[in-house]
């Protein structure tokens, strides 16, 4: 990881304090950056919705055993319930569930120790004055063209989260490809959008009405991240 000056941490403590979402950029060696985006991209994603009230996960075999006028219903159906509902459509990896049940490769086991390593989780309480902060978990998203994430908060009771974390990995996005963290103001504007930046993690205080917005079908990429939560026990 790379060191984050006395100067920058100051500037990101009270950028935090003010807004309560921040940026760190070059978070990570260039190299391992790249690495790391290499890997996420071969990684064996569901595509993850809500159907009711209930998430639902689906397996990219089940996706790919659907006729084409089945897979457009469903996606015609993803689309209107998001007109007034909370919804969401985007590929995952959950990394944290597999490194829990003992089911992930060791390159994942080793993102998921230096994630929850006293160089990392040490850097978050200082820049964030969370000194509470125990544990993050984590997941690959990737939101292709047409994916989105309508707004809400990230609160979940019983999880002890008290920040989220965007540690985006596409190499290069334009701000009209869409997938931008946008933050809602209290007057119905977007107070302040984050793009995602290679190698740059955003901090957001938890719970703060944020939704990502939809990817255009222009989109010449996937907006590729891990993403998750720092928690107490």
């Amino acid at each position: 990881m790379n060191a984050v000056s006395p100067e920058r941490r100051a500037a990101i403590r009270q950028r935090l304090q003010r807004t309560g979402r921040a940026q760190v950029e070059g978070i990570l060696a260039e190299p391992t950056a790249a690495a790391l985006h290499h890997l996420a991209r071969e990684a064996d994603y569901n595509v993850v919705t809500r159907r009711g009230t209930g998430h639902v996960d689906l397996p990219s075999a089940w996706l790919a055993s659907l006729q084409p006028e089945q897979k457009r219903g469903l996606a015609e159906a993803i689309q209107k319930s998001a007109t007034a509902d909370f919804q969401y459509l985007y590929d995952n990896y959950p990394v944290f569930d597999l490194v829990q049940d003992g089911h992930a490769d060791a390159p994942w086991r080793d993102l998921a120790a230096f994630l929850n390593g006293e160089e990392f989780l040490g850097l978050m309480r200082d820049l964030t004055g969370e000194d509470r902060i125990a544990l993050a978990d984590m997941q690959v998203t990737r939101f292709r063209a047409g994916h989105f994430l309508t707004e809400h908060d990230d609160h979940a009771e019983g999880k002890n989260r008290y920040f989220a974390y965007v540690l985006n990995l596409t190499p290069s996005w334009r701000i009209d490809w869409g997938g931008l963290l946008a933050f809602h103001g209290d007057d119905g504007n977007v107070a302040e959008a984050f793009t995602p930046r290679f190698n740059t993690l955003n901090l957001l205080r938890v719970p703060a009405p944020h939704s990502v917005t939809q990817v255009a079908l222009s989109a010449g990429g996937d907006r590729i991240s891990i993403t998750g939560w720092l928690r107490g026990r």
